[in-house]
């Protein structure tokens, strides 16, 4: 087949998306198909376009020995609804006009969030004739609107719109869970084309037998009793706020904690722990997806962070199945499907979310668990089992070449 993927993020930026439609063109390739991606120029999360790349004409470049199509945009940090929606409709009606990108291919891989791509993926189902599966990350508007970002009914009109166009033109509809997949096989204009697609992880990039300690001295980090890592985005969803809250009175107790990543709350989140003079807490910087395994290599323990909420209960963060195939016990401070997984595994401990003094206590039974490397070892068990993105791609291609070939 030849596959055209159509998405708002791609490499070189840094975020769970990039890395996962990365590995899942190269593993597509892998399995003979053929695949482009048409994206924007790389500017998320701050808004500003990277060294090389221009936001105001049309380039080409190979990346891993991917053509990857960049369309002229409006780049907007991910900010306020204003921003947000300059961003992603500028590149969404961009990509309305890249037809010849579109009638290469047999199918398209349509990535929501954002959800101004169902305009897309519909007018070139009716256009440029090609059908599309459109891959749901998070459930947009339902998504924004338990948040409380998206909050004006009349925005809320809209996007239910656009929501149920994408799914009633789409071939299929896939999502990470199987709670999502009940949500949204309960749509009307999605019900009977929803199938499980989960995350996944490229487990060979990891290498569970490495020294924790050797890691820290590599990264330059300095040597503590128990040291945890947070790799990922640092945003609303997440709730890093109640990392702050639970680590603080632990500052003598030796345990460090490494948060790594950008986004919209971090500069809140790191100016509130130096008020407080919550020193044990020490906010790092982005890093590109091929180093996520030596940050996760030097931690003691991962953390994995979501916001209480039934649509969060039903995510599969990729951070999880990265700390899961990196051989180390983790600390989930999350309901549903992630305390599900890791409880069920015994692949580390589980704290209630949003809920500072049980997070708390959770970090003090893991700095105190005497078999932490059969915690790590059972959470490795369960990404090879479960969660290796070859088998997961495979999966997809199945999908794609069921809605190519119902296509023709």
């Amino acid at each position: 087949m030849r596959v055209l993927i159509l998405t708002h993020y791609y490499a070189p930026e840094l975020g769970a998306p990039q890395t996962r439609l990365g590995e899942t063109a190269r593993e597509l390739i892998r399995l003979g198909h053929e695949v482009r991606v048409l994206t924007g120029v790389p500017h998320y999360p701050d808004g500003v376009v990277r060294p090389g790349y221009t936001p105001w004409r049309p380039s080409t470049e190979s990346i891993d020995g991917v053509r990857v199509r960049r369309l002229p945009m409006i780049p907007r940090r991910n900010g306020g609804f204003l921003d947000r929606t300059l961003d992603q409709a500028s590149f969404a009606a961009a990509a309305m006009a890249a037809l010849p990108s579109v009638r290469w291919a047999d199918v398209m891989l349509v990535e929501s969030p954002p959800l101004f791509l169902a305009l897309t993926a519909a007018w070139h189902r009716a256009v440029a004739r090609r059908p599309y599966v459109f891959h749901v990350a998070d459930p947009w508007p339902d998504f924004p609107i338990a948040m409380g970002a998206l909050a004006n009914p009349a925005a809320q009109r809209v996007a239910f719109a656009l929501e149920s166009l994408a799914y009633r033109r789409a071939g299929l509809v896939t999502t990470v869970t199987e709670g999502l997949v009940e949500l949204l096989d309960s749509k009307p204009s999605a019900h009977g084309k929803v199938r499980l697609l989960p995350n996944g992880v490229d487990t060979s990039r990891f290498d569970p037998g490495r020294d924790p300690a050797e890691a820290r001295r590599a990264l330059g980090w300095e040597e503590a009793p128990v040291t945890l890592v947070y790799v990922g985005s640092v945003g609303q969803a997440q709730g890093l706020g109640t990392l702050l809250d639970a680590v603080e009175p632990l500052h003598d107790d030796g345990i460090i904690v490494h948060v790594v990543g950008e986004g919209f709350e971090r500069d809140r989140l790191a100016a509130d722990a130096g008020r407080r003079g919550i020193g044990n807490v020490r906010f790092e910087p982005p890093v590109p997806s091929s180093r996520v395994p030596e940050v996760l290599a030097a931690a003691d323990g991962i953390l994995v962070m979501l916001r209480a909420g039934p649509l969060y209960e039903h995510s599969l963060p990729t951070k999880l199945l990265e700390g899961l195939a990196a051989g180390r016990p983790l600390v989930v401070s999350a309901a549903g499907e992630a305390a599900r997984i890791v409880g069920g595994s015994g692949a580390g401990v589980v704290a209630v979310p949003e809920d500072p003094r049980s997070l708390r206590e959770a970090i003090v039974a893991l700095a105190g668990a005497p078999d932490r490397d059969l915690l790590g070892s059972a959470g490795r068990q369960v990404a090879l089992r479960d969660y290796d993105r070859r088998r997961i791609v495979e999966r997809l291609a199945s999908y794609l070449a069921a809605v190519a070939g119902s296509a023709r």
